[in-house]
């Protein structure tokens, strides 16, 4: 194999326009053979699942309304000092970029739960982890963010280090399922639409 065929073939496989120039056959053994995207047996789930019982701190649901007007934060004029991160503002945090905003049901039965960022497909292939320390009425470690039931579940020891850290992470499966390999793409834009967001 050439130097950079392994790139060139990921290109190809993900790009909407493949390359003519790339002659690799498509049963290369890099890649998934007899694969059927869309296909509604194997949809995925809308987040992950941890064991029932691990701790779980519930998010507040509603939280003052901001004292500064949007266009002064997008302008540059917001005088104000920086907050104390505290559970509603965290929980304020992940509901406005990856909670779940409203629930759609499909004819088939499948259910959506659309969240505040877009996401190619509706699939959203990616988990958030809080790895918090010194938040007030949080304990200190590493916590799931729960989309659906809105509260964080510690997984984990407490990292080291003195700062809060918000971790994304993607599931490659849950965008391949219908876009392939193209959703390795997709899972990058959709995380980064959360940043954005």
């Amino acid at each position: 194999m050439a130097p950079g065929d392994t790139a060139r073939l990921y290109h190809a496989l993900t790009s909407y326009t493949v390359d003519t120039d790339w002659d690799a056959p498509w049963s290369d053994p890099r890649m998934v053979q007899g694969f059927v995207a869309n296909d509604v047996a194997t949809f995925p789930p809308p987040c992950k699942r941890y064991a029932d019982g691990l701790p779980a701190v519930e998010l507040p649901r509603s939280w003052p309304p901001g004292r500064t007007p949007t266009t002064a934060i997008l302008a540059g004029r917001d005088a104000d000092a920086a907050g104390v991160l505290d559970v509603e503002a965290l929980a304020h945090l992940l509901h406005l970029s990856m909670g779940v905003v409203r629930e759609a049901v499909r004819r088939d039965g499948r259910h959506y739960r659309l969240r505040a960022t877009g996401s190619a497909g509706g699939l959203f292939p990616y988990e958030a982890y809080v790895a918090a320390r010194g938040v007030p009425r949080l304990p200190d470690g590493v916590h799931w963010f729960d989309p659906l039931g809105h509260r964080l579940v510690r997984v984990g020891p407490a990292p080291d280090g003195g700062a809060t850290t918000l971790v994304l992470t993607g599931i490659p499966w849950r965008t391949g399922w219908r876009y392939t390999e193209r959703g390795y793409r997709h899972l990058y834009w959709d995380v980064g639409a959360i940043l954005a967001q």
